[in-house]
């Protein structure tokens, strides 16, 4: 069954802090949520299949999108995953090795592949995903718009299925607002001649991308629920959903220095992120300092709660490295939009995480 109004679309990257923090969520909130995964060789493992093996363990028994990362840039050629997934991006045959790859894992659902396909190879490809059975997700990325966008709404038109989601997806943007208009003029253009009951996602990541500015516990608001409600208002579509990163950004070339200890904080609609270079602060303090803000709820019996109420005690428990910041981070963040629009505070999760 597609995604509904009311569901949630998060993009993750296959890296640690994403796994992770959609690994300690609680099955009601996995349960609202259809993730897009984008598949990159995990870690320094040999196999891009121990990449879907880390998702299983993170989400497991449960359908979702996947796609190929492409903002993830291969640094080793003699690493059999590497070179691996270079084969999955093989346009020839209609995508033969993507789609070759996903034979074994059903509850996959593919994003089809636009690149240097015209619209036969598209119908192909649709055709083979029907064949297995196979709910599937066309995702139109904004900063790489696809030239044969038209050949695509064609093909899926001429087949006349409404099993499939289009994602509109926007990439990192320093205010959701401003992919409006595109996301806007797709919706009554070119995907108006859609099936009404197709769904269609909005998705885009404002994550900061630096923190220097920040002393102390600093709100940075995020508007993407605003942009949601402003395409809502202004089509006739059945299914508008929404969609975002997880409270993360697309991989980047380049390495930054170590960021200072930093503990950030979601809410429904914002980041509270706690930092302190004059003072000096470690991850203690500003735990503490998250702890005794307003922003602080302390009742969603969370894990990334948990890892932050910890760290005011013991950062050695609990957050002590950039990577488990924003696990817990992307735990809380996923918690609370998986369940928007409902009181979370001290609900019954009906069962207990595991460290």
């Amino acid at each position: 069954m597609p995604p509904r109004n009311g569901d949630y679309i998060p993009t993750l990257a296959i890296r640690p802090s994403e796994m992770n923090g959609l690994e300690y969520l609680p099955g009601l909130s996995k349960d609202k949520m259809v993730p897009i995964i984008l598949l990159a060789p995990w870690a320094s493992s040999r196999s891009l299949e121990k990449a879907l093996e880390r998702v299983e363990k993170a989400f497991p028994r449960r359908r979702f999108f996947l796609d190929i990362d492409r903002d993830y840039a291969p640094t080793n050629l003699d690493s059999p995953a590497q070179m691996q997934w270079l084969e999955l991006r093989n346009p020839s045959n209609q995508f033969a090795a993507w789609r070759d790859f996903l034979v074994d894992y059903p509850l996959v659902m593919p994003c089809l592949q636009l690149e240097e396909q015209t619209k036969e190879d598209i119908s192909r490809q649709i055709e083979n995903t029907q064949r297995q059975e196979r709910e599937f997700c066309l995702r139109i990325e904004l900063q790489r718009m696809p030239q044969n966008l038209n050949a695509a709404i064609e093909a899926l038109v001429d087949i006349g299925t409404a099993d499939f989601t289009v994602v509109i997806e926007g990439g990192w943007v320093r205010d959701p607002l401003m992919m409006y208009t595109q996301a806007d003029g797709l919706i009554s253009g070119v995907l108006a001649n859609l099936d009404g009951r197709v769904p269609i996602a909005v998705s885009c990541t404002s994550a900061p991308k630096t923190f220097q500015d920040i002393t102390g516990v600093e709100e940075t608001p995020f508007s993407n629920h605003d942009l949601l409600d402003q395409i809502r208002r202004n089509t006739n579509r059945e299914i508008v959903i929404y969609g975002d990163w997880g409270s993360t950004r697309p991989r980047e070339d380049g390495f930054g220095r170590t960021p200072l200890p930093r503990i950030d904080y979601p809410t429904d609609d914002a980041w509270y992120i706690a930092r302190n270079r004059d003072e000096g602060w470690d991850y203690q303090r500003a735990a503490q300092s998250i702890v005794n803000s307003p922003a602080w709820d302390g009742s969603l019996g969370i894990w990334g709660e948990e890892m932050i109420q910890v760290t005011t005690v013991n950062p050695e428990f609990a957050i002590d490295t950039p990577p488990k910041n924003v696990a817990a981070r992307v735990n809380i963040h996923l918690h609370r939009q998986a369940l928007y629009g409902s009181d979370i505070s001290g609900i019954d999760l009906d069962e207990d995480w595991v460290d």
